[in-house]
């Protein structure tokens, strides 16, 4: 998960965002977010110089990705978010009867900084709190999403098998408890 920091800039209005379903003749920008999000993790790769392998691994690297969520996650929505009509980032996220679960969030980098992944976040907070149910979501522990996160009030639940770790944000107010 990629999200926002809050030092690079000033924040948008909420009201200059707009969330819009995944259409085909998104596709080159949304491999262009998902290249930007990723690229923390390739790195030691990129700077090996063979940009064609990256390229390839980057193009492999999305296919899989998209194929996964929504072959495990059926309910999955995946839209593109746009700040004053321009497209900015991308989030996939599944709405379930028991959980809204936001499976990837990725702001692309000159947008960052200006509290977009946090009005997106709470929003669905907001959604989640209404009808009772928690935000579950899963981090690497070497992203910096993780602390982006825990100051929205997510709790970290611990490593699941793999390199995630589990986090939940429940609304104390309307959310049962998780015994």
């Amino acid at each position: 998960m990629t999200t926002t920091t809050r030092n690079d800039g000033p924040a948008v209005n909420p009201l200059d965002l707009f969330l819009r379903p995944a259409q085909a003749k998104d596709e080159a920008f949304l491999r262009s977010v998902h290249d930007a999000g990723r690229a923390w993790e390739f790195e030691p790769l990129k700077a090996q110089g063979d940009e064609e392998l990256l390229a390839t691994i980057l193009k492999q690297q999305a296919e899989a990705q998209h194929d996964q969520y929504f072959n495990t996650f059926t309910l999955a929505k995946y839209a593109v978010i746009e700040w004053c009509g321009q497209p900015i980032g991308r989030i996939y996220a599944d709405f379930r009867d028991h959980e809204i679960r936001i499976l990837d969030l990725i702001i692309l980098p000159a947008f960052r900084g200006k509290q977009i992944g946090e009005i997106v976040v709470r929003g669905i907070c907001g959604q989640a709190a209404q009808e009772r149910k928690p935000v579950t979501l899963q981090v690497h522990p070497l992203n910096r999403a993780r602390l982006f996160y825990q100051r929205l009030g997510f709790r970290d639940l611990g490593p699941n098998p793999g390199p995630f770790h589990e986090m939940e944000w429940r609304d104390p107010a309307t959310a049962p408890l998780k015994l």
